[in-house]
């Protein structure tokens, strides 16, 4: 296991081992782990491009003077937008490609603890948000990632290390999960959602064996999940608790400051590089500290290039890499890739922008 001092001193190191004006995305930055981890990057970057895409325009404007206080050398751009609807992340992708020609990290953290309901686009709302959406910014912004040099890599943030049985007959999920995701449904609804993430990151990595992919489990951290369901049927901080004990499992309480720093090492570290590539050293970044080995990749191969790791940054069990071995056996990353692009097709008339 990787030290939180360890880590630590790898994210220290990046000033001197990362290039300066790195470009990086995050969507769903303007709150908990997406915030946190935006702020410790901003902290140790030389001269970076920060996009961050969410709802609120207040908490952009806090967080723009506070990032620009952080590091004045920075450039700090806000783009407000719902990301439920596939269209809209269609739209941020396009606005970003005007202004840059590269992607250095991309990191996705957009959640939800809404259900039983669709977008206006049909897709299950807590699907479309955690899934669909998440999906749709790496494949259109894939291309620029290629093209990046110094780091190249996607982090999602969300239930890695928890994937499980995987319902070929309702990927949406709809029939997961109640009002609040709670109980088994809820922890189905998990296992389900995170084994798609997993899939679809390891379809991806066929197409773009040169980026490092990490999804990521951040333990119980406090932040204001929960906040779209005040005013709705059932909202309420107890109900909140109630599904993310569901969810997640067992309590594995990390403070929010630190939830950023390890988020930051999957972003940074070399531990986690790309499965293959002519510069697959020069772009894992920050080189690893001797006794830090390359991480296990989710299909037990070390340096694979995909990596479902927990809130410790380590992999997967035994048992979930033998259930997730299951579902490659099953032929579910092709079947699953293919109900991805159909979705995307059906709602937007294109695979990517």
């Amino acid at each position: 296991m990787v030290s939180l001092e360890q880590i630590r001193a790898s994210n220290a190191r990046i000033p001197e081992c990362l290039p300066a004006g790195m470009v990086v995305v995050f969507a769903g930055g303007t709150s908990g782990i997406g915030e946190t981890t935006m702020r410790q990057f901003a902290k140790h970057a030389v001269q970076p491009r920060i996009y961050f895409v969410g709802r609120s325009e207040k908490a952009a404007a806090r967080l723009t003077a506070e990032l620009t206080t952080l590091n004045p050398a920075g450039k700090y751009r806000f783009i407000k937008a719902d990301l439920s609807l596939l269209q809209n992340v269609d739209d941020v992708c396009r606005e970003i490609k005007t202004e840059e020609s590269r992607i250095n990290l991309l990191f996705l953290t957009t959640g939800t603890l809404i259900t039983g309901r669709d977008t206006a686009e049909g897709l299950y709302y807590p699907t479309a948000v955690t899934y669909y959406a998440r999906i749709r910014f790496i494949v259109n912004l894939l291309p620029l990632l290629q093209k990046a040099t110094g780091l190249r890599r996607v982090v999602t943030v969300f239930g890695g290390t928890k994937e499980g049985t995987l319902y070929a007959g309702d990927l949406q999920g709809r029939s997961l999960a109640g009002a609040g995701g709670g109980g088994a449904a809820g922890a189905a609804l998990r296992a389900h959602t995170s084994s798609m993430m997993t899939l679809a990151l390891e379809s991806l990595a066929f197409e773009a064996p040169d980026v490092a992919f990490v999804h990521s489990f951040p333990g119980i951290v406090r932040t204001n999940l929960g906040r779209d369901l005040r005013g709705s049927a059932g909202g309420g901080a107890g109900l909140v608790r109630s599904a993310l004990r569901a969810v997640v499992g067992p309590m594995i309480s990390v403070p929010l400051a630190e939830a950023g720093e390890r988020q930051l090492f999957l972003a940074t570290s070399a531990r986690f590089p790309a499965r293959c590539g002519v510069d697959v050293a020069a772009t894992a970044g920050v080189p690893r500290a001797p006794g830090v080995g390359v991480a296990r990749g989710s299909d037990a191969r070390d340096g694979s290039g995909v990596y479902s790791v927990s809130f410790d940054g380590e992999p997967q069990e035994e048992k979930v890499e033998e259930a997730v071995q299951k579902l490659r056996d099953g032929d579910l990353v092709r079947r699953l890739w293919l109900h991805t692009v159909g979705e995307f097709l059906r709602v937007t008339g294109s695979e990517f922008v």
